[in-house]
């Protein structure tokens, strides 16, 4: 990432930090109550310090769905029983409608950088949505109550099942992650110009990173194009306005 993409993350990380250590809790009707894709829980990682264009790029721990389906970190499926997707709700449900379990514990320490936690689960046509900063990085001082880290441990373990025995997730959608390179940022290789199919981002007044949603014969002109790439090379190329830009994506989940 370019010097100002890092200038633009370090100054989003002081927003989440200020916001971060007070429980971030809704409790409201769902407006995707009537959606067929709608998740029925969601495992999220929000702000830390990361260059501009991570935080669109980094998928869902976990998400799960009321047909059973679970999908981990936008690249493992598998689906799983009634009984597991009703003891996962009802677990989420009593850890979230508690805005007490988002509380620190006073004196709890508070470290710097890390990224948040947030848990949302939807039922009866209800939302319950917690927010946690640092909370697997604060397991050992015991930062929070136990009931969040309880539901963190639940979560991980359908995770890590998912990660362990699930089918490739590969659906024909795409969120492609692009970033302005600085003009005057010197380039040793010989630059590619933007991918064919692929359609050209467009950026508002100072805006140097932005998102596009592809999905069928657009989404496979870019995964054509770029590979699915090691997250930390992102391939440069050239826009029809002469600019060279960084991309990257990844898989969209069904309700995205």
């Amino acid at each position: 990432m370019n010097r100002r993409s890092l200038l633009l993350a370090a100054g989003a990380v002081g927003v989440t930090t200020a916001v971060g250590g007070a429980a971030a809790a809704i409790a409201a009707d769902d407006p995707e109550a009537g959606r067929k894709s709608r998740p029925m829980l969601t495992w999220e990682l929000t702000g830390g310090f990361v260059p501009a264009g991570w935080s669109a790029l980094r998928a869902p721990r976990l998400v799960a769905y009321d047909d059973g389906v679970l999908i981990a970190d936008a690249q493992k499926r598998l689906r799983v029983g009634a009984g597991e997707i009703r003891s996962l709700r009802n677990h989420a449900t009593t850890v979230l409608r508690d805005p007490a379990n988002a509380h620190r514990r006073q004196g709890a320490p508070m470290i710097a950088d890390v990224p948040s936690t947030v848990f949302t689960a939807r039922t009866n046509g209800r939302k319950f949505s917690l927010q946690f900063e640092g909370l697997e990085e604060t397991r050992r001082d015991r930062a929070y109550p136990a009931a969040a880290y309880s539901l963190l441990d639940h979560c991980a373990q359908l995770r890590d099942r998912v990660n362990r025995s699930g089918a490739g997730f590969h659906p024909d959608a795409v969120r492609a992650i692009v970033v302005l390179l600085d003009a005057a940022q010197p380039t040793t290789a010989t630059v590619p110009p933007w991918p064919a199919g692929v359609p050209v981002p467009r950026f508002r007044k100072d805006e140097f990173v932005t998102q596009l949603d592809l999905r069928d014969r657009q989404a496979r002109a870019l995964m054509r194009a770029v590979p699915r790439p090691e997250q930390p090379q992102w391939p440069v190329f050239k826009l029809p306005d002469g600019r060279r830009a960084q991309l990257n994506w990844r898989f969209l989940l069904p309700h995205e």
